[in-house]
């Protein structure tokens, strides 16, 4: 390999690993805004009695949860639909709030499990999370050829679980959690196969449509640990609520 060669795959790489790197930044301050929210609420809803301000702030998000899910759901297909046409600043301003409004919806978690088992999920999802992450960025199998299967998977978990509200059997079982689990450890790994292809697709992340990539690309990878997390939650909180 000639010297030019050796710097060009260098300066590649590096460039990759910047691009990478910046994306999940945005997933950690992302995830930083859910938790500070999230226990933000947890301590009014739980001083609900004490005070007349956590009183008024806990009515707040009691009634707001569902305007908070609806809210999410607009963001989340603005973001799929217009990602490349948005202005950076907007589709910045829509990941961001999306991980407030996803912090409103946790603010009963750790009422509904306890703190110990809310941590444990946390800390066992993001080593899931980080070896799938790892691997969709190491592998050297195209994933995608897989990803009807994962995108079909993924809507019969949906159906299933819309189903599983009105089956006891269903609802009450974890057989949905563990296949969610499999699912989103798969879609990580595939996300970050993708945030590869937009920095390689965008001649390396320049210009707005590379940084909204960038953007979107933590969006999906928030995603992720958000249903891997929620998945194991349910699943140690299951075990912790059977001792």
């Amino acid at each position: 390999m000639s010297e030019f060669n050796t710097t060009e795959y260098v300066n590649e790489a590096s460039g990759l690993r910047s691009y990478i790197t910046g994306v999940f930044v945005k997933m950690g301050l992302a995830l930083t805004i859910t938790a500070l929210i999230s226990f933000g609420g947890y301590f009014c809803i739980a001083h609900y009695t004490e005070n007349a301000f956590y009183n008024a702030i806990a009515n707040v998000l009691v009634y707001g949860m569902l305007v908070a899910i609806i809210a999410q759901l607009v963001v989340c297909v603005v973001l799929s639909r217009k990602i490349t046409t948005l202005k950076t600043s907007t589709a910045t301003a829509l990941f961001y709030g999306y991980a407030a409004l996803t912090g409103i919806t946790f603010s009963a978690l750790p009422l509904n499990f306890g703190f110990d088992t809310f941590f444990m999920a946390f800390a066992f999802a993001a080593v899931l999370f980080f070896c799938c992450a790892i691997i969709g960025h190491t592998t050297n199998v195209d994933l995608s050829k897989f990803g009807g299967l994962m995108i079909g998977g993924l809507i019969a978990l949906v159906i299933t679980s819309i189903v599983s509200m009105f089956i006891p059997a269903l609802r009450d079982g974890l057989l949905i959690s563990y296949v969610g689990v499999i699912l989103f450890l798969f879609l990580t790994a595939w996300d970050m196969q993708k945030i590869k292809g937009y920095y390689y697709g965008t001649q390396g992340g320049y210009g707005t449509v590379g940084a909204n990539l960038a953007i979107f690309g933590a969006f999906q990878l928030y995603l992720d640990f958000i249903n891997i997390f929620l998945y194991v939650l349910r699943i140690l909180g299951s075990r912790s609520s059977r001792k």
